[in-house]
């Protein structure tokens, strides 16, 4: 199960780089996010990086431009393990035909060497209809996947609402952070209790600031509120990605 909720800390990455390009928090029309992720050898990153740059990302910026995406970007981890990826990319649309678009304009092309070096590859698709974008540029990303209540997988999301999102948008507001969402899979290769919450930030100092305002929400919270809130997800099952946002777009 922990492996399980590894692999969904790595899909959610997808949804957080690539915030849609829609204003409301409250239920929303539901947007896909695809996310394709590498382990590079460290000798090959600056080619991968490079080859990006000439064959993904000329790719998304069109299909963005003409309506079919809603966003997308690319990432680094920033925080490595053995067994995890290094490099990925993500996009977003309304529709699975609209992600399946980038899919068939990147395969036309080769494979590119630093994707051959790469020592594992995995996907993912998942879905949201709660998310809010705000102002400005990714520069960094958190994705934060815990096992919701299996019997009550609604109460994560009702426990969010009630405690966090307001903090969450008042920290929007200032630009502390650009964009926020709560993502679950839409294609069940990870358990499909599993749910993300993705925040991207303008840049580093702005993670800092996110994570004081939500410890001092926190803080505030009786035993009583405390127990309610985490007692929506599964315990110990908390899993943390965090990004570094290369390129991004959207629509």
């Amino acid at each position: 199960m922990m492996k399980r909720i590894a692999g969904l800390l790595l899909i959610v990455l997808a949804v957080m780089l690539v915030p849609a390009a829609l204003p409301q928090m409250e239920p929303t029309p539901v947007v896909y996010t695809y996310v394709s992720q590498f382990q590079v050898p460290r000798a090959n990153w600056a080619q991968y990086s490079e080859d990006t740059e000439k064959t993904f990302v000329p790719i998304v910026e069109k299909l963005s431009a003409d309506g079919t995406l809603v966003s997308w970007s690319t990432f680094e981890h920033v925080v490595h393990t053995p067994e995890g990826y290094t490099h990925g990319a993500a996009w977003s649309s309304s529709t699975i035909a609209g992600l399946t678009k980038v899919l068939d304009e990147v395969r036309k092309g080769a494979p590119r060497p630093a994707q051959i070096a790469s020592t594992k590859h995995e996907d993912y698709l998942m879905q949201s209809t709660m998310y809010h974008v705000g102002s400005g540029t990714p520069g960094y990303a958190r994705v934060i996947c815990s096992l919701a209540k299996a019997d009550k997988p609604g109460e994560y999301a009702a426990a969010l609402k009630k405690y966090l999102v307001p903090t969450f948008e008042e920290q929007l507001k200032k630009g502390v952070a650009t964009f926020y969402a709560v993502d679950e899979p839409y294609v069940d290769s990870i358990s499909p209790s599993t749910r993300c919450l993705v925040i991207d930030y303008p840049n580093a100092e702005s993670m800092d600031k996110w994570a004081a305002a939500v410890n001092a929400t926190l803080a505030k919270m009786s035993a009583a509120d405390r127990a309610e809130f985490f007692g929506s997800t599964v315990a110990d099952s908390r899993r943390d990605i965090m990004l570094r946002v290369t390129h991004s777009g959207h629509k």
